[in-house]
């Protein structure tokens, strides 16, 4: 039987946004990401990092890099009582400055590559998947899917919320203060749906 599963964004929603994540001692382990993780693992869901990391694209980063300070989020989470299940990232950018990054890539959020890649390692249920993340491309991965996407009001969450309007391609399916409160939207409305 196919897993249920949130696709989290990282930064800005798990860790505090500070732009570019580019060494460990910019990581910041938001307490409320390791309470909504552990919350939504005591429901059956797989929790999957999905990233677009265009650091790389803009040659502030390698892709090594990426792995290595993604590593140390995972082990402050780990201290902290709570890890995802995997991180996936995308490092392509349609105007990276460097030039084997430089193109659009289904990879990219709001695309919904990174999900596949995951959805060929874990047996689980793209259709009825959450995504929630600071921007409004979070929102569109899980809603590309058949899923929900969730719009949190950390990192670039205010910004991204000023921008909705009739125009919006991907309007929330629920805007939320921080990642708990999206964990206890997602946990009520999945089992809602599950009810007869």
């Amino acid at each position: 039987m196919k897993k249920p599963v949130v696709f989290l964004d990282r930064d800005g929603t798990l860790i505090e946004e500070v732009n570019f994540l580019l060494n460990e001692k910019q990581i910041k382990v938001w307490p409320k990401a390791i309470k909504a993780m552990r919350l939504l693992r005591s429901k059956g869901f797989l929790l999957i990092i999905l990233s677009n990391q265009s650091g790389v694209a803009r040659g502030y980063l390698t892709e090594e890099r990426v792995e290595d300070l993604n590593r140390a989020v995972f082990s402050q989470m780990r201290i902290m009582g709570e890890v995802p299940d995997a991180f996936y990232f995308c490092p392509f950018h349609p105007e990276a400055k460097l030039e084997q990054y430089r193109r659009e890539s289904d990879l990219r959020k709001p695309g919904v590559g990174m999900a596949r890649l995951a959805a060929q390692k874990f047996d689980i249920d793209l259709g009825n998947c959450y995504s929630v993340g600071d921007k409004l491309s979070d929102v569109g991965l899980g809603q590309n899917l058949g899923g929900k996407g969730v719009l949190v009001l950390t990192g670039y969450g205010k910004t991204e919320k000023s921008k909705l309007g009739s125009e919006t391609e991907h309007f929330p399916d629920c805007i939320a203060s921080d990642i708990l409160e999206a964990a206890e939207w997602i946990v009520n409305d999945f089992e809602a749906r599950k009810a007869p």
